[in-house]
């Protein structure tokens, strides 16, 4: 699932656990009320989504494209490749400007049914709620184990359906942690379990790539998933004695996006670098930190600039009570996560 099969390379195996990552982010704005679920608030969902992705997704397309026209003169896309190519129009995605944009296509898939798979997770009744999520989850599962088997999907499912276990259960992984006390020792409890099936799913990857890309591999790198989130949340309570550390992997996961998408580039055009890693990685974030600085931060100032002319004060709206119902079958929680100031 998170990986191609039979590939060695390296960076391919953590994207299980990126998707993840990704449903709890995204989770976490819908569960916070920072979006709500109405047509004004989807609107400021998907206005920040595209100002977040789409500036150095276009820029790294043009350079590859422009890198591959000055290299042979003729255009490496066509017309009618621009939909798939740009706008992530396409099933089992595969990009030729940039080899990596796969997982893009996907999170670009991702935000579209997001709205869609939070609902779950407002349901007012705690029973019922799980219940269903346990449902809806194990049904991904079993779809994609059918398809596989049935319908001659590859395993390695560089499609929406095939990674959408890993993005629901980021975002379950926020809703369970919502409302959790931090406890240092289950903290690192939760931390030891997630890196035993870190290493068990890589020793699966490299040993057994047919289990690693099968229902059980798919499943043990969601609980390895889990088991990072709720590790991550028992472990607020120590922030104050690692603030150096946390300041320093936030200042790496502002560039982690730059840095995915200009090591591709660079291993592309100077391949010479996959032998010097440490040169690679100092040219990766250097690349990365001046795209930030000229592509990513203005971008984000006008996410700011649309959510304070909307919202000012930052005040997000509420989703108002029984705007949004699935009677008779569940009554849905329309004000999950903190209060908002009206």
């Amino acid at each position: 699932m998170v990986a191609c099969r039979g590939s060695t390379s390296p960076v391919e195996r953590p994207f299980g656990s990126f998707f993840g990552i990704s449903g709890y982010v995204i989770g976490y704005g819908f569960l916070h009320n920072r979006y709500a679920l109405t047509g004004e608030g989807l609107r400021h969902f998907y206005v920040n989504r595209f100002l977040r992705i789409y500036p150095l997704f276009l820029l790294l397309s043009l350079i590859g494209w422009l890198t591959i026209w000055l290299a042979t003169r003729t255009s490496p896309i066509g017309w009618a490749d621009v939909p798939g190519q740009l706008l992530a129009l396409q099933f089992n995605h595969g990009y030729v400007l940039n080899g990596v944009f796969w997982t893009l296509g996907l999170e670009i898939q991702f935000y579209l049914i997001a709205p869609i798979l939070v609902l779950p997770l407002l349901i007012k009744d705690v029973s019922k709620r799980w219940w269903i999520v346990a449902v809806c989850y194990f049904l991904m599962l079993a779809f994609i184990s059918y398809a596989v088997r049935k319908l001659g999907w590859s395993p390695d499912g560089r499609n929406i359906v095939a990674t959408l276990p890993h993005f629901f259960t980021g975002m379950v992984g926020c809703s369970l942690v919502a409302s959790m006390k931090p406890n240092i020792r289950l903290a690192w409890g939760y931390l030891g379990g997630a890196v035993v099936l870190l290493l068990l799913t890589n020793w699966f990857y490299h040993r057994d790539p047919e289990v690693f890309l099968s229902f059980r591999g798919i499943f043990l790198v969601d609980t390895m998933i889990m088991l990072f989130i709720l590790s991550h949340a028992n472990l607020e309570e120590e922030r104050a004695g690692i603030s150096f550390l946390i300041r320093g992997l936030s200042w790496i996961g502002t560039l982690s996006y730059g840095i995915y998408a200009w090591h591709a580039y660079l291993l592309t055009q100077a391949a010479w670098l996959s032998g010097h890693a440490v040169l690679l990685l100092v040219a990766s974030v250097t690349v990365a930190y001046l795209s930030y600085r000229l592509i990513e931060l203005p971008a984000l100032k006008l996410k700011k600039w649309q959510s304070s002319k909307r919202y000012p004060g930052n005040h997000f709206p509420c989703l108002p009570a029984g705007n949004l119902t699935l009677q008779p079958l569940v009554e849905i929680n329309t004000n999950a996560g903190p209060k908002c100031k009206k």
